[in-house]
């Protein structure tokens, strides 16, 4: 697109047969080999081609050959038409000046382009001629309904008053030298205007008692006088005082606590007093009473919070010390603990009946599980973190804690070592929860609890696993988290 410093002609054309029809072909214009325009910074070069349309017609915009600043100056287009069924093309120039933004191509090409060379140049339009002789007046065929040669029509025709009603009765009323209608031509005081006011004549002056109102004294000694008022602020607040819960160090509707209805209450609350119920609950998501729990709990029952633990697989006292598990290398074992409620995970925790030390491989680990099978937690290599022991409970660190939601999770174990089975960490188990079938018993689709991966020679604990791929195993490695 050319820069709008450059001025531009709209060019049109249409060509038709002798019968009428439209023609066919291109339309070429070629300017100079190559033009320079200085105030735009441009070359321009090259023909531009207008090809007709189903009508014969082009229509085409091209820069005025007469614009400043053109180099050369005042150069024209060489036109060239290439008509299918004409003949040969033929040739001709033409300038197009700025000064007639739109041209069409039949009003300058020459009427002879083999006769000798000339350029059609369009000029700025003439002034405006004298207007010329007015014409006949149009012929009339009828006025108000009148068809004669000479009509006269009538006031009433027109919708008016004749002038001889003017000032009659009947009539209408004129106006004086001042604008008003004269008094000879307004009725008596005999007709229907106004007799009386509050029942008197003449020049009638009324006062405030004439009309049942108060005077201007009588106003001011009942209403309060400007300034006079005995409040003069509100809160510190004159004019039109628009009062907040706020200004008056109060709390604002919804952010109290209401005494009756339904209401949502967000974040924790601290009570000077804490509230109390007097029934027990009907509901799972009623506030107990602290007897009531008590109550329910099995007293004499230990949890492993009363331990230490934030939960384990089960009790250890239900345990089996005298078979201990010597885990299979590469084997990745899962034991499940339920939390119940949320807590976050530092450690894992397992009982080591006896190790002699130093057998474990770099390649051992402990880690946690979710549910859904993804590890949410690892720790550093057992080859450094299992001491050598006679029977003590190891806890293991993981590398990053974990806030954990309520559920069920598998703490894993990984052992690598040259013979586990005669020197390796001795784990303890429970007595009688991983023997078939009691141990393993369980819905259909429920989470198992004591299992292992189906995949063998780990060196390492995966990223995550298809719990539905897990093998339940029969040894109840006991397993805890704090």
């Amino acid at each position: 697109m050319l820069p709008e410093s450059i001025p531009t002609v709209r060019l049109t054309a249409q060509y038709l047969s002798l019968d009428g029809h439209p023609l066919s072909g291109s339309v070429e214009f070629q300017p100079p080999a190559l033009l320079t325009h200085s105030e735009a910074d441009l070359f321009v070069g090259g023909p531009a081609t207008a090809n007709l349309d189903t009508e014969g017609r082009l229509d085409v915009v091209l820069p005025a050959t007469d614009a400043e600043g053109w180099n050369p100056f005042g150069w024209t287009y060489t036109v060239t038409e290439r008509l299918n069924g004409v003949g040969r093309a033929r040739t001709y120039h033409i300038a197009l000046s700025a000064t007639v933004p739109e041209v069409d191509l039949a009003d300058i090409a020459p009427a002879d382009p083999a006769g000798a060379q000339y350029v059609t140049v369009p000029g700025p339009a003439g002034p405006q001629g004298e207007p010329g002789p007015v014409g006949p007046a149009g012929p009339v065929r009828s006025v108000n309904g009148h068809t004669e040669a000479d009509i006269i029509l009538t006031a009433a025709e027109v919708g008016a008053l004749a002038t001889s009603a003017a000032g009659q009765a009947g009539g209408v009323a004129q106006l004086d030298a001042d604008g008003k209608v004269p008094p000879a031509q307004l009725p008596d005081g005999t007709g229907d205007g106004v007799a009386s006011v509050n029942g008197e004549t003449g020049a009638v002056t009324l006062t405030a008692a004439d009309l049942g109102a108060l005077t201007q004294a009588a106003g001011d000694a009942r209403y309060v006088a400007i300034g006079a008022a005995p409040v003069l602020s509100v809160n510190g607040q004159t004019g039109t005082v628009t009062l907040t819960a706020a200004d008056l160090s109060a709390v604002s509707a919804d952010q109290a606590v209401l005494l009756t209805g339904s209401q949502t209450i967000d974040g924790a609350k601290t009570f000077s007093t804490v509230p109390t119920v007097t029934a027990d609950p009907a509901g799972a998501d009623q506030l107990v009473r602290r007897s009531y729990v008590d109550r329910v709990a099995s007293s004499g029952t230990w949890t492993p919070a009363a331990l230490g633990f934030k939960s384990w697989a089960y009790d250890p006292a239900a345990s089996s010390v005298t078979s201990p598990q010597y885990c299979i290398n590469g084997t990745v074992y899962l034991a499940g603990v339920p939390l119940t409620t949320g807590a976050t995970i530092t450690n894992v925790v397992f009982y080591v009946p006896g190790y002699a030390g130093g057998t474990l491989a770099a390649t051992s680990y402990a880690g946690l599980y979710n549910s859904s099978g993804t590890r949410v937690g690892v720790t550093g290599t057992l080859d450094k973190l299992i001491p050598t022991t006679g029977g003590t409970t190891v806890v293991l660190k993981l590398t990053t804690a974990y806030a954990a939601a309520a559920g069920n999770y598998w703490v894993a174990l990984l052992v690598n070592g040259p013979d586990p089975k005669t020197n390796g960490p001795a784990f303890m188990v429970g007595a009688s929860v991983g023997n078939y079938p009691g141990g393993s018993a369980r819905m259909p689709g429920a989470f198992v609890r004591h299992a292992r991966l189906a995949a063998t020679g780990q060196t390492s604990l995966p990223a995550s696993f298809t719990p539905s791929t897990i093998v339940a195993d029969a040894n109840a490695i006991w397993a805890a988290v704090s």
